[in-house]
């Protein structure tokens, strides 16, 4: 039977049923991002989709259905989430590239709520459960939660699971939040999440748990050894008294926008909270460069060149 191997997860979980079949038909993970609630949602939803009698919580990860949800393809399961719409969008012809390119929705709009009516109405196709996966749940409009809320009031016959993650669970629809069976998933312990990055292999496990790698999607990033040099060539001019703006962008260039925005905006929280006396947050490996020269830097010129760094992520991240 398949488990989950993070522990802080594991504390979670213990808040629900022993035995998958016992499970309530609707959850709420709730926790800030990076503890691996969307993972966990996805380990349910295998689970309750399983077709293997068994106790745990786990899928057995041999049968049809398990096959069918590691090909991406299980007819019982949705998972709705921020963007998909634009995924799905027809790529422009070059000429119009330029003009027709949208940014990512933010939003999960009313419709990709509502075409679940049809998936909620019918049978599953595998004669078991249906699982409905929405992530974020806040991210919902105002309308999508309203026709949730819909289907949650009056659920439907047979076994129809939803299950829902949050960052940030006071922003979703309170009686939402009331016919669901709240999950929290609590910060780890800095011991516990290193003991955790060591088993996994990583290299700079402090690094990692600083920059927030505690999810399987964040850890996948740990590997990433592009990345790294990416960031640290950013980061090494950055770094540099005097630095050069137009350098810093080159250096900037090769990385998605909004991870250039995060990487600065968490820069300038570093330099600000050292230069009051703080301690360094996301960028541990960059200490000893800033205390160099962080007496002479005056706090009213940190505070513009932070946001000329700021200002420069976001320029890259509109292109």
């Amino acid at each position: 039977m398949e488990k989950i191997d993070f522990p802080w997860v594991k504390l979670a979980l213990e808040r629900l049923p022993a035995t998958v079949s016992a499970m309530p038909h609707a959850l709420l993970l709730g926790g800030q991002a990076g503890l691996g609630k969307r993972t966990t949602a996805l380990f349910l939803a295998k689970a309750l989709l399983c077709e293997t009698g068994r106790a745990g919580q786990g899928a057995c990860g041999k049968c049809p259905s398990c096959h069918l949800y590691e090909a991406g393809n299980h007819p019982d399961l949705r998972t709705i989430e921020t963007g998909q719409e634009d995924a799905q969008a027809i790529e422009p012809t070059d000429e119009d590239s330029a003009t027709s390119a949208r940014k990512p929705s933010r939003q999960i709009p009313v419709d990709a709520i509502r075409a679940l009516a049809d998936f909620v109405a019918t049978t599953a196709h595998r004669g078991g459960a249906k699982v409905i996966v929405i992530v974020p749940a806040e991210a919902m409009h105002p309308s999508a939660a309203n026709a949730l809320l819909k289907m949650l009031e009056e659920p439907p016959g047979g076994a129809t699971y939803f299950v829902l993650v949050s960052h940030r669970p006071d922003r979703v629809l309170a009686t939402i939040r009331s016919r669901c069976f709240r999950v929290p998933f609590g910060v780890p312990a800095a011991d516990a999440a290193l003991d955790w990055l060591k088993g996994q292999g990583i290299g700079d496990p402090r690094l990692a748990l600083a920059r927030g790698l505690c999810s399987s999607a964040a850890m996948e990033r740990a590997g990433d050894v592009e990345f790294w040099n990416q960031r640290r060539a950013l980061l090494d001019e950055l770094a540099r008294p005097g630095f050069n703006l137009l350098a810093a962008a080159d250096h900037a260039e090769p990385i998605d926008g909004p991870v250039v925005a995060r990487l600065l905006s968490q820069w300038a929280y570093d330099l600000i909270s050292l230069k009051s006396g703080g301690m360094v947050r996301y960028h541990p490996d960059y200490a000893s460069s800033w205390s160099r020269w962080r007496k002479s830097c005056r706090r009213r010129r940190l505070w513009s060149g932070t946001t000329r760094y700021y200002n420069t992520g976001v320029r890259l991240s509109i292109r």
